[in-house]
């Protein structure tokens, strides 16, 4: 398992929907993602759709209930146990499997046509995993078939280079890139990008985060001084007050789709 999705076991499973005010089962913030994946469903005919790194299956279930259609199947990848033991509970099909590693082959017969999605996975692997990661994804699809990702980049460097700052100071190796480098990435490694979508940004508060990784109210206090100092504060990415202070991290949804060139 990667070690950044490791340091979090703690609030996988059933404590997951929970997390950040309930933000990854929110329906209302689902919902920009699961109405593209519908509508590329639709236009590509994809009979299998696979939620790369689908923790409990809140985007699958959503799919589920939605009339996608019962010819096509749903299958949730993920390599945190608890994870799949809740998305099980809601009868959706899971492969145990990492993102940066699964065979299109472990996911169905090798003449189905896939949809790949994800959310909220590429910061797990850090800035020399990202090009990597994206080459595998690209040499497990086929020409015709798309990837649709929501994915935490932002507009601005110095934006990134403040959530980057917050995260290297809470011992994790996790790291957001802005969207014009995250497109470029994508391109590089043989993916052609349609559309980017602004979708609602996540709230990260000291709080949650301190739960989530372990961190102390001292030395949370320590981290949000340090980031007020050190960076010039976009409000819409950083807010603090005199115990505590919220981050955001900004999504977007990228559609993509192989390029002509394949990469092996």
């Amino acid at each position: 398992m990667n070690e950044q999705i490791k340091r979090e076991e703690a609030v996988h499973g059933k404590s997951w929907g929970a997390l950040h005010g309930g933000y990854f089962s929110d329906p209302v913030v689902e919902a920009p993602l699961v109405d593209k994946i519908i509508e590329v469903a639709g236009k590509s005919k994809a009979d299998t759709i696979v939620d790369l790194g689908g923790g409990p299956g809140y985007l699958l279930s959503r799919i589920k209930v939605s009339g996608i259609g019962s010819n096509v199947s749903l299958i949730n990848l993920d390599d945190s146990d608890k994870q799949l033991d809740s998305a099980r509970e809601t009868g959706i099909s899971c492969v145990h499997g990492a993102v940066d590693k699964f065979s299109r082959r472990e996911l169905g017969t090798e003449d189905a046509r896939f949809l790949f999605m994800m959310r909220s996975v590429f910061h797990y692997f850090g800035k020399d995993g990202l090009s990597p990661t994206l080459r595998h994804l690209r040499s497990q699809a086929k020409s015709g078939e798309f990837f649709v990702h929501q994915s935490a980049s932002f507009k601005y460097s110095h934006d990134a280079d403040c959530l980057n700052s917050l995260y290297q100071l809470m011992r994790t190796q996790k790291w957001y890139p802005t969207v014009d480098f995250l497109k470029k990435s994508l391109k590089s490694e043989g993916w052609q990008v349609l559309e980017v979508l602004p979708v609602p940004a996540l709230p990260l508060s000291s709080a949650d985060l301190m739960q989530r990784y372990g961190i102390d109210h001292k030395d949370m206090l320590e981290i949000g001084k340090k980031l007020s100092v050190d960076h010039h504060v976009n409000k819409d990415v950083f807010r603090k007050n005199d115990d505590d202070f919220c981050a955001y991290l900004h999504y977007w949804i990228y559609v993509c789709t192989p390029s002509y060139n394949k990469v092996s």
